[in-house]
């Protein structure tokens, strides 16, 4: 869900400025509103500044052990250490031996906090110019005015501390109008997937924080699109390995999301009957499950089911929201696309409802018509309800979208048999049969785990953001929300 916000406009003496800024800091709340857009000639010298010493960390951090030794380097600057970085990035050209390996170790050990920190202090530098390039001068320069956000829970200690202060202000509730930033809480669960959100785009202050709503699905798409429960258990055991042994230098978070994304394919696998490339139902003893597994013909069917399921889950979310925000005729057409859909469901597979001579789809046909746009006239708004019609190819084509699914699980299965059956012939070779029984079994289930996950988790991307996203109604362009915080040592 995003989290509301509080817009606040505080007038400040200008000789109590700085002081209060560093105070404002350690209150750590306070999101500045962004008055002048772009970045001046400064600015960009520090943006460009930070995205070196990110890029130096990114390159020093496969190299940094858990017990670094303290720096002697501490009182270095940027571009000093910059500059030793990029000598050592130069050295170790493509090749790394264990030299060049141990030479960057070393570097890793003496340099890496000492970026981080110098990042830090940088990031610090920026925001408060930021902050003063927003602050806009009242009363010949003697009053400052600073606006900004507030999330609700610290709406009432950020309140407190102005009043404490002394400093006068004007408070009320956030509105789109104001375009406050964006700030995401949710589950345990639904927090796996945030990151999955945010390589699109976060919400708006409008939209609806759809994580909770696409992360049950995409965790279900993963598991059909890998479609083989021997992968889905190597990914299961080998992040939770990872979490155990040691200290990833990977998140948790993300570890986590892994075992939750092997554990499902592990249980489709089971309902498809795969495993490693092998039919369950084929192994010896077991080919009385052969009717219990799922079919080619019952996996694409059920593909199909599950695009109109979360097709009409996300219309039906855009109907809600817009009926609460806007108000209830804003939401109509939603509902006469639904009805259409279910009508035409019942009428060629279901068969369970009597169509009554086709009324409810003339009733779905006349709310996307007269009210595809509310705010317009009449003549204009039936022109936009008719256009609004031709939405319907766009909608078949988002549905057979889901047909991707059917694909990759069918052609990651068709894979681990071809490895199985190259395998199998290999071994028949003389002496050295077994050795290569076993290497090509490795070497190709390792390569086909990890093209089927990446097209498992890409081919998922895809339909949460194009189809799922599109009829939901997600509009995306949010900013996130960074409060004015002191550096954290």
């Amino acid at each position: 869900m995003i989290v509301p916000m509080y817009k606040f406009s505080m007038l400040i003496f200008h000789r109590e400025y700085d002081a209060f800024l560093e105070e404002l800091k350690g209150i750590g709340v306070f999101h500045v509103a962004e008055r002048t857009k772009g970045t001046d000639a400064a600015q960009t010298d520090q943006l460009q500044m930070i995205t070196a010493v990110n890029e130096a960390i990114a390159f020093l951090l496969p190299f940094k052990k858990d017990t670094d030794s303290p720096s002697t380097d501490a009182n270095k600057t940027v571009d000093e250490i910059l500059e030793q970085v990029k000598q050592a990035k130069e050295k170790s050209g493509t090749e790394v031996n264990e030299e060049v390996k141990t030479n960057l170790e070393q570097s890793a050990a003496a340099w890496m906090s000492l970026l981080e920190k110098r990042k830090a202090e940088l990031e610090a530098v920026y925001e408060l110019n930021r902050m003063m390039k927003n602050t806009q001068q009242a009363a010949d320069g003697t009053i400052s005015i600073l606006e900004g956000f507030v999330p609700r829970p610290e709406e009432k200690r950020f309140s407190a501390f102005l009043a404490s202060k002394g400093i006068v202000y004007i408070e009320k509730r956030a509105l789109f109008a104001d375009n406050p930033p964006i700030l995401l809480h949710n589950n345990w669960f639904t927090r796996l997937f945030e990151p999955i959100g945010s390589l699109f785009s976060l919400p708006t202050y409008n939209d609806l924080d759809l994580t909770v709503f696409f992360a049950p699905f995409f965790a279900l798409f993963f598991g059909f699109g890998m479609n083989d429960a021997g992968y889905g258990l190597l990914l299961l055991i080998g992040a939770t390995l990872m979490k155990i042994l040691g200290k990833p230098k990977i998140k948790r978070s993300y570890l986590t999301l892994v075992q939750l994304l092997g554990g499902i394919t592990f249980c489709f696998g089971l309902i498809t009957g795969n495993i490693f490339g092998f039919s369950i139902a084929e192994l010896p003893g077991l080919s009385f499950l052969k009717n219990v597994f799922l079919k080619d013909k019952q996996i694409f069917t059920l593909a199909i089911a599950i695009g109109f399921v979360q097709i009409l889950f996300g219309m039906t979310l855009q109907g809600i929201n817009k009926m609460v925000k806007f108000g209830f005729r804003y939401g109509l057409p939603q509902v006469g696309w639904i009805m259409i859909i279910l009508h035409i469901l019942n009428m060629f597979y279901f068969k369970i409802l009597p169509t009554y001579a086709h009324v409810d789809i003339f009733i779905g046909l006349g709310l996307i018509i007269f009210f595809a746009d509310p705010d317009a006239g009449f003549f204009k708004g039936i022109g936009s309800g008719i256009w609004e019609l031709f939405g319907i190819t766009g909608l078949m084509g988002d549905v057979l979208s889901y047909i991707r699914l059917f694909a990759l699980g069918v052609s990651s299965a068709i894979l681990g048999l071809v490895i199985n059956s190259i395998a199998w012939q290999i071994e028949k070779v003389s002496y050295i049969g077994p050795v290569l029984f076993l290497i090509v079994l490795i070497f190709g289930h390792t390569l086909n785990l990890f093209v089927a996950s990446l097209g498992a988790f890409v081919h998922t991307m895809r339909l949460t953001f194009v189809e799922f996203y599109k009829n939901a109604g997600f509009t995306g362009g949010g900013n996130p929300y960074k409060p004015f915080a002191t550096i954290s040592n």
